[in-house]
């Protein structure tokens, strides 16, 4: 059988910051392969040399290396198709290749119709960082953590909350990191922070909402209120809902505190056990198919 390798995020396109979601995202599909023999760039999938067979769950945008070079086996699982990406991923070039590896497996929906509607056969798979395990027990002495939100989201936080809160901009990380272990790593550690200290994450990014729905955490999810049509988004909604805000205008931070006050600070976590097993089973069956026959 061919090697199992993951993908990484290198290259000139990180040279100034870098997304731990991303990170996140390959963390979670390590969990769920038999071996990790290597790793793969998102940014370099045409010009991968030697066998493997490579998951590609992720944000997928324009690139000049898609689709993948023919030595590539991919288990399409969990796979966004971004608005920006569409020139390329809709391509005819491109859509003869999801032809040629369907069934897709789509993180949401509107990645899935995308491709339906270019006759392609796709389902909803959701994500992988669903599948992280629930943490035992929640802190005695937690915190709020709030991540990824901009100057205007904040306002809509009760003062008493963001008193002594732990800001996170995991979604850009100004660190001169070119190293996969290394950013994995970090990766490994901030979800460590969020399982042990977070009473609360209030947060804006979905690679921080769905590992911390999946561990257990109470999730205030905010997002901005002329971007609704995100399909990106959309499986935010179906967990724990979503809370729009307005992100520009001078009138953004008093509209958004009178929003605050209708929102429930306190939420239950939703128990998605039986929805995470589907996901990982959903995932193995996917890979299987694949792997299988390299």
């Amino acid at each position: 059988m061919s090697r199992i390798c993951l993908l990484e995020y290198r290259g000139e396109l990180f040279a100034d910051s870098f997304n731990l979601g991303d990170d996140i995202q390959t963390l979670a599909v390590s969990r769920l392969v038999p071996q990790v023999d290597g790793y793969v760039s998102r940014e370099a999938l045409g010009q991968v040399a030697e066998p493997c067979t490579v998951p590609l769950n992720g944000y997928f945008m324009n690139s000049t290396s898609w689709p993948p070079a023919p030595v590539v086996r991919p288990v399409f699982y969990a796979f966004h198709a971004a608005r920006e990406g569409q020139a390329v991923l809709l391509s005819p070039q491109s859509i003869e290749y999801f032809k040629r590896w369907q069934p897709i497996g789509c993180r949401d929906r509107g990645t899935q119709a995308l491709l339906t509607a270019h006759g392609v056969e796709a389902y909803y798979s959701r994500c992988l960082s669903l599948t992280l395990p629930r943490r035992e027990r929640a802190p005695e002495q937690g915190q709020v953590f709030l991540v990824g939100l901009s100057r205007a989201a904040r306002q809509t936080v009760p003062k008493p909350l963001r008193r002594g809160s732990v800001t996170v901009d995991q979604a850009r990380v100004r660190l001169p990191v070119d190293n996969t272990e290394l950013k994995l790593a970090l990766a490994a550690e901030l979800l460590e922070q969020y399982r042990q200290r977070a009473r609360l994450v209030i947060t804006s990014k979905i690679h921080c909402a769905m590992p911390c729905i999946a561990m257990g955490i109470p999730v205030v999810f905010l997002y901005d209120d002329s971007r609704r049509d995100d399909y990106r988004v959309h499986i935010i909604e179906e967990l724990i809902g979503i809370h729009y805000i307005r992100q520009k205008g001078p009138l953004a931070p008093l509209i958004n505190r009178l929003r605050g006050r209708s929102i429930n600070w306190s939420p239950q976590v939703p128990d998605i056990e039986l929805l995470k097993h589907e996901i990982a089973q959903g995932f193995a069956r996917a890979f299987a198919r694949v792997h299988s026959g390299s």
